[in-house]
C-alpha cells in the first residue's frame, strides 16, 4: 500500500525504443558497457570482434530508454538478401528482467522483415547463460556455428524464421 508520495525509480519508468544513427551516443555509450562486460568475461577473445561490430557496420541500430535515459541497446546487420544478424544486444544491470531485451529484439526482428529478411541468426557467449535463456524463450534454436570471430569454443550460435518472429 502507498500513500501517494513515492517517486517512480528509473528501474520503474515505462520503456521507450528509437531507432538511432550510428553516431548515436546513446548507442555508442551502451556498446562501449557491452564490451567492457565481455572482455570482463571472455578476455582478449572481445578483441577479434572490434571490426565488425561496429556502428557503421550495421544496417539498423535501436537503444530503449526509461525515464528518457538509454538503458538498453542492439541492432541488426544483412548476412545476405533473406538473413539478418541480431548483435549487440546489452541491457544495463538495473533494467534487467523488465522486458527491454525482448522488447530490444523483437523490435528488430520486425524491422529486419520490413527490409525483406526472413531468417535471422545471432550468437552470444557460452559464458552468458542468462543471454542463451532469453533467445531460446523468444523462440530461438541453436544452430551449428556460422563463422564468428570468437571460434566455435567460445560461442553459441542462434537462428529463427522471421514468419515465427512476433508480427
Amino acid at each position: 500500500m502507498t500513500n501517494g508520495t513515492e517517486k517512480t525509480t528509473r528501474a520503474e519508468a515505462p520503456l521507450t525504443l528509437r531507432f538511432v544513427p550510428p553516431s548515436s551516443v546513446d548507442f555508442r555509450m551502451l556498446a562501449a558497457k557491452l564490451d567492457e562486460f565481455y572482455f570482463s568475461i571472455v578476455g582478449d577473445v572481445q578483441l577479434r570482434y572490434a571490426d565488425c561490430n561496429r556502428p557503421e557496420k550495421m544496417t539498423r541500430l535501436a537503444v530503449v530508454y526509461a525515464d528518457g535515459q538509454p538503458v538498453a541497446c542492439g541492432g541488426w546487420k544483412t548476412v545476405d538478401d533473406r538473413t539478418a544478424e541480431i548483435k549487440r544486444i546489452y541491457v544495463l544491470p538495473d533494467f534487467r528482467r523488465r522486458g527491454a531485451a525482448t522488447r530490444l529484439v523483437h523490435a528488430l526482428e520486425q524491422d529486419a522483415a520490413a527490409q525483406g529478411k526472413e531468417h535471422i541468426v545471432l550468437e552470444t557467449a557460452r559464458t552468458t547463460p542468462g543471454s542463451a535463456a532469453l533467445y531460446r524463450a523468444l523462440g530461438y534454436r541453436e544452430t551449428d556455428y556460422y563463422g564468428s570471430p570468437a571460434g566455435a569454443e567460445n560461442c553459441l550460435c542462434f537462428e529463427k524464421d522471421i514468419e515465427e518472429t512476433n508480427r
